[in-house]
């Protein structure tokens, strides 16, 4: 039974798919943005990107209210910034295949345009190292990423409370 409350997405990253009301010149659609669903001032929160290190995305200290929660539903989530594996093998261009179970790094560019950075081993140190530039992908080959956990023994983190 529908109530026509708007359902408020998980803060994440997210790509608009629509302007912002009230701000469509700052946050047009297409675009990378941090979603919070929540602020201090109440309402939930757009943040726009501020700077990218090590291939993920630092967000802007301040944002843009939303005040129309029928905006949410404009949003589409994506993935987080991180480490994955390749569920198949694809090939990036006529001459080169990426193997099924590769560890790749996802990040975004600013119109939220996924990108995979494949790392290279350095045998004098046994670190890989991922590059600055990686290749766009389309969605097929977005909806074969896995998720890593490359923590290892670590405590756990408490339970948060939104």
């Amino acid at each position: 039974m529908a109530t026509g409350v708007p359902v408020v997405p998980a803060c994440g990253l997210y790509r608009t798919t629509a302007p912002l009301p009230g701000y469509e010149d700052r946050i047009p659609a297409g675009r990378l943005v941090y979603f919070h669903n929540h602020s201090a001032e109440g309402p939930p929160i757009v943040l726009m990107p501020a700077n990218n290190s090590n291939n993920k995305w630092q967000f802007q200290s301040r944002g843009f209210l939303v005040h129309e929660l029928s905006y949410l539903a404009s949003l589409e989530p994506l993935k987080r910034e991180g480490f994955y594996r390749l569920r198949e093998h694809f090939h990036p261009n006529s001459q080169q295949v990426v193997n099924k179970n590769a560890l790749v790094q996802l990040g975004y560019n600013p119109l939220a345009e996924p990108i995979l950075f494949f790392p290279t081993r350095h045998e004098a140190d046994n670190s890989l190292v991922f590059p600055k530039q990686g290749i766009k992908i389309n969605q097929k080959i977005y909806q074969f990423l896995e998720p890593l956990d490359l923590r290892g023994p670590h405590i756990p983190d408490p339970p948060t409370l939104h």
